[in-house]
Order: C-alpha cells, then structure tokens, then sequence
C-alpha cells in the first residue's frame, strides 16, 4: 500500500535492517505483559545477521527511538514514545471502525444521532486535527459505554445518554473520546504490543489484505485502541491515558463553548449508575473521586477558556432522562 511506503520513507532508516532493534525495544516495554511464551530467545537479532553487544543494541535502539517516535500530547504537554507512523494507525483505526460497526445496530437518525453528530463536529473543531476523518456514530445498545479509535472514529452507545443528561455532559465525553485520538493513545499503546502482532511489518501485512486478522491479533489491536474490553486485554497506562483524556475533554469542552463544570457533574451520575456493581475491569481506570480531583485542578483554566467562547443557548437543558443501568462500562 502506498501509505505505508510513505510511513516507512518518514521513518528514515531502513526498516528491514531495523527490524530486530525494534523488536528488542517493543520486547523491553511489554515484559510485563506479552503474551505466554514469548521470549527475547524468540525475537533473536541472530536470523536477521545482526550480531551486536546488548549494550549496544539499547543504545542505538533508544537513539532511534527518541528521534523518530517522540511527540508531544496536546494540552498537557507530556513527551510520548510512539513509534507506529499515524498513517499507518489512522488506517488501523478505519479498519477496525468498519468491522465494529457491521455487526450492530448504528441509529443513522433522529434527534439524538443529530446532537452527537453536533456536538462530534464543535468538539473536533477545536481539537484542529483537519487530516482526521471525524465521524460520530451512535449505536443502539444498554451499555454505558464510548470510545474513540484512531483518526477520528468515535462511538457513543444510547446507554450512556441518562448519565451525559445533556448537550453540555455529551460535550466532555466527547471531548474525551476525541483527546483521547488527538494525543494518540491508541498508538502509543498499540506500539507496546508489536511483538504480538509480528511488529510493523506484521500490522502492514494486515493493513495490506496480505494476511488475515485471527481473532487473537484482532483482540490485541481493539485491546490496543482501547476497545477490547470484551477479549480482556487491558493494557498498562490506562489509568495515565484516562486521566490525560479528562484533561484534554475538559479543555476541548471549554474552548468549544460548553460549561465545563458539567464534567465533575458527569462523573457524579457516572458513580451513581456504576452503583455497586463495577465491572472488573474498571479496576485497572482511575476512581471516579481522583477523576474529579484531576478536573477540579485544571477547571480554573478551563473556566477561562469557556468564558471567553461560550454560547448564547443553554447547553445543560436536560435531553434524556431515566435510570442508567448499563453494562459494559468502561469509559
């Protein structure tokens, strides 16, 4: 494909040769959670006719890495290695976008699909990522649950819409979901899982139809992009990538015209839906009290953005109502 050609030319080293420096690399940030089996023995350098002092290997392996694959997240300004060319992962994103979507039930209409598409495109606005594909789909389903893929695919379920309540609390989840692909968790995630998926290579075979997705790669990507609760894969950072998230909907939200104290308010009915029966796997999110805590330290700031973009309607007037019992929680 001649998107990954351009990926690989972007990189400026041969990616051939690189190989098994990255695999080394990827190797040593996944050791505590690759998957069984695997082994440096496994990922040898040796098959490629590289034979270097482990030392060495480190030293070249981290010079490559801070030249090619630092960046820095919008809004909280934090350095991430991230090593997969957003090409390349945006391409990933769409992918995965059309085979979520195919197996449920999308509402394309209706009053509420029009305020998520409304809101998708103020949010997005300030987010300023033009190259993205920005689309806002509503899925008809009882879990309390949205999430965002790479390039700008984002998903709401109609199980969330009692606990957002309004334009103002669907606002900062969607400001969430779309900080969530700005600062490109998904990448930085998925680059700690090359080794179970062949590495770059592999995903440019996949990407290239050249091979098919298993259940088992297609798990380690969705798990990757934030998405694959269901196949229990649930990654380290989690909790920092959320709370990044938080910050960055916070901030979107204001800039965007909508109160950001409806944040802390979300949060709140959050709690209140999750009840006593949280899913497991939200132990590995941060708690709904250091969530709030984390807004409250930047809500001075947000409020100055807010006040000097906010709109003349009332964002908080309430648009759905009822109990939220949801399943699958994990936003």
């Amino acid at each position: 494909m001649r998107i990954h050609r351009r990926a690989r030319d972007d990189f400026g080293f041969n990616l051939g040769r690189a190989w098994g420096c990255w695999r080394e690399l990827v190797c040593g940030f996944s050791n505590a959670f690759r998957a069984p089996g695997v082994s440096l023995d496994m990922l040898s350098l040796v098959p490629l006719g590289v034979r270097m002092h482990p030392r060495r290997v480190l030293a070249i392996v981290a010079a490559l890495g801070l030249a090619v694959a630092c960046a820095k997240v919008p809004i909280t300004n934090r350095i991430q290695l991230n090593m997969i060319p957003e090409p390349i992962v945006n391409t990933i994103g769409k992918v995965s976008y059309n085979q979520m979507l195919s197996g449920v039930n999308v509402r394309r209409g209706g009053a509420d699909a029009d305020v998520l598409r409304k809101v998708g495109r103020r949010i997005s606005r300030v987010a300023n990522k033009k190259k993205y594909n920005w689309q806002y789909k509503l899925i008809v389903d009882d879990s309390i649950n949205a999430w965002a893929l790479p390039g700008g695919y984002i998903g709401f379920y109609t199980g969330i819409l009692p606990v957002l309540r309004n334009e103002a609390g669907m606002a900062f989840v969607m400001g969430h979901e779309v900080g969530h692909a700005t600062a490109r968790h998904g990448a930085e995630r998925l680059s700690q899982q090359l080794t179970l998926i062949g590495g770059l290579v592999g995903l440019e075979l996949l990407l290239a139809r050249e091979t098919q997705w298993t259940p088992e790669q297609r798990a380690i990507v969705l798990g990757a992009l934030g998405v694959g609760a269901e196949f229990g894969i649930m990654l380290p950072f989690s909790r920092m990538h959320e709370s990044e998230a938080d910050v960055i909907g916070l901030m979107y939200m204001a800039k965007a015209g909508y109160p950001p104290a409806e944040s802390i308010k979300v949060w709140d009915r959050m709690n209140a839906a999750a009840g006593t029966g949280l899913p497991s796997f939200l132990s590995t999110h941060p708690s709904h009290k250091k969530r709030k805590k984390n807004l409250r330290e930047w809500m001075s700031k947000a409020r100055k953005r807010y006040e000097r973009n906010k709109l003349d309607r009332d964002t908080r007037r309430v648009l759905w109502s009822g109990s939220a019992t949801g399943r699958g929680r994990r936003l």
